[in-house]
């Protein structure tokens, strides 16, 4: 049967509902399960076969967004242990994880706009992909926000927790050259770049530092003029690293939405953690390190535990003396 995820997916609804139909012998369950299909994504994003000369085959500057669904795995054992209660209104057979998945990334797709023609879109598991052109930054701060607005109202509705899961998301967005590479294999184009890596590097260390949207200071010079004319966005420092498996250090911000719980408390703890950063890049390791837990402490942000911990074990060593506090990280 095919599914959310298969990349054969057909330009037709028509041919997609044969298909489904040749797997599972009812004409009435194929027509729900493209409806479903065509409803999330349309056919637009993974077509059976494509057009080879509809993709730019020279490189060219893009957006590059990765969003995640946090903790999947212990939402998906949680539905495989019956932990979801079944309602008055819905049987415990009518939500499955694949459900809820599927919704997640209908979702996604509608308001991250991931269907549009000139954006290149995949789907990774519980996670998406988006490849935008350079000049749509003010469309993806748009989206973003409506899309995190809609994870809050659904968090706050009844039930959830109980009946459903509660959703958290993980965003890393980046700026590089992309070109898009034809495999014959899947008959697709897939992006290629430096980039497409650095987003999924980002975006895999935004919880680490207690995050929902880490941005690259590219992105972020593409997008602070829109973010200095709107007020329900802001941004804020984080750190400068050295991504698992790249060459070149890069900074990170995160990206704050107005919508979210902690936007003031985060925008008020800015000045404090400036404070402790230089403290951290001038080796006054216990200077920092107590500044970093009071912004724990005060503003209950872990980031200022995290970095309290690496001034420990930065104390321990040997640097040198034009370190400027890039940290290499370890995990992806």
């Amino acid at each position: 049967m095919l599914s959310i995820h298969d990349r054969r997916w057909s330009k037709n609804k028509a041919e997609l509902i044969n298909e489904v139909a040749k797997g599972t012998g009812s004409r009435k369950e194929a027509q729900a399960t493209a409806d479903s299909i065509f409803d999330a994504v349309g056919w637009m994003v993974f077509p059976v076969s494509e057009n080879k000369n509809s993709f730019p085959t020279e490189k060219s500057n893009r957006i590059v967004l990765f969003l995640d669904l946090r903790d999947s795995t212990e939402i998906l054992i949680n539905f495989e242990q019956g932990i979801y209660q079944k309602t008055e209104e819905r049987s415990e057979s009518e939500f499955t994880y694949e459900k809820f998945i599927s919704d997640v990334h209908k979702t996604s797709y509608r308001e991250l706009y991931l269907g549009h023609e000139n954006t290149y879109a995949e789907i990774y598991g519980d996670g998406v992909m988006g490849v935008f052109p350079e000049d749509n930054t003010k469309y993806i701060l748009e989206n973003l926000y409506q899309l995190t607005r809609k994870m809050w109202i659904y968090n706050d509705s009844r039930g959830v927790g109980v009946s459903r899961p509660r959703i958290d998301i993980g965003c890393g967005i980046t700026v590089g050259t992309v070109s898009f590479a034809y495999y014959a294999l899947d008959e697709r184009h897939h992006a290629v770049g430096h980039c497409i890596h650095e987003a999924a590097r980002i975006e895999g260390v935004s919880g680490l530092y207690d995050a929902r949207i880490l941005v690259s200071d590219r992105f972020l010079d593409f997008a602070e003029g829109f973010l200095n004319s709107d007020p329900r966005f802001s941004s804020r420092f984080i750190d400068r690293v050295l991504l698992k498996g790249f060459r070149e250090p890069l900074t990170l911000f995160e990206l704050l939405l107005d919508n979210d719980p902690r936007f003031d408390i985060k925008k008020n703890s800015v000045p404090l953690y400036s404070e402790a950063y230089s403290k951290y890049c001038e080796k006054k390791w216990e200077e920092a390190k107590e500044i970093f837990y009071q912004i724990y402490h005060e503003y209950g942000l872990r980031l200022g535990a995290v970095m309290a911990k690496r001034c420990e074990i930065l104390a321990g060593r040997s640097l040198t003396p034009d370190w400027n506090g890039t940290w290499e990280l370890k995990d992806k």
